[in-house]
């Protein structure tokens, strides 16, 4: 994290743009419901001897870039957004076999924004096109994913703090309301849960989160 920061202060200390425009560079963390079904819960439980992280999905986080235009009080935002979770062990079953799983949840957007803003303050809106991606990679079945795509709006606040004459860090809570659903029955299937009383629309599932983003721009 603190390379990642370090970077960024480089970056902006070379970068010579106009003083309305702005790149934007940081960090987001969304908040989200568990899984449907304890998909990853039963499969700790089942296979105990992969001693599997003990990691709840609740949570995707990530990289934030873009760019902003600024002028008197509104701004414009065009952005990237790539957020994930994993979790992996590995072990031997009780007849020797030698195992390894790792299941991974990317959610990457493309998003455009709105924002008034007051001051040091600003409320806005945007809207993304979401890239959901399951994967899972198993030593025995090998590597698969899936991947569905969705509509979301944001709901944010920002808090822009001067930090010198190019620089300006923003904090950044948000709610997300997603236009659809993604499903989780790939998921389900390809780390081995595989109940058969559970049909595909079991495992529809809203991905709805609220967060905040650490960003810094090279401006206002």
């Amino acid at each position: 994290m603190n390379r990642f920061i370090w970077l960024v202060i480089c970056f902006f200390s070379f970068l010579q743009v106009q003083a309305q425009f702005s790149v934007k560079m940081g960090y987001g963390i969304g908040f989200m419901q568990q899984e449907p079904n304890g998909i990853f819960s039963l499969v700790r439980n089942k296979k105990k001897y992969l001693n599997l992280e003990d990691k709840k999905f609740k949570n995707l986080q990530g990289v934030v870039l873009g760019a902003r235009y600024k002028q008197e009080h509104y701004a414009m935002e065009f952005d990237f957004d790539y957020r994930f979770w994993t979790i992996q062990g590995s072990g031997r079953d009780t007849s020797g076999t030698q195992e390894s799983l790792k299941a991974s949840i990317a959610n990457a957007s493309l998003g455009y924004s709105l924002e008034y803003l007051y001051n040091n303050f600003g409320i806005g809106t945007s809207f993304h096109y979401n890239f959901f991606n399951q994967k899972v990679k198993h030593n025995i079945q090998g590597t698969s994913n899936d991947r569905s795509t969705y509509l979301s709006q944001k709901i944010f606040l920002g808090l822009y703090i001067p930090g010198g004459e190019k620089t300006t860090l923003a904090f950044r809570p948000y709610v997300e309301f997603p236009y659809g659903n993604v499903n989780f029955y790939f998921m389900e299937r390809a780390i081995g849960n595989r109940r058969s009383e559970l049909k595909k629309a079991d495992f529809d599932y809203r991905p709805s989160s609220f967060g905040i983003q650490f960003l810094f721009l090279n401006g206002g």
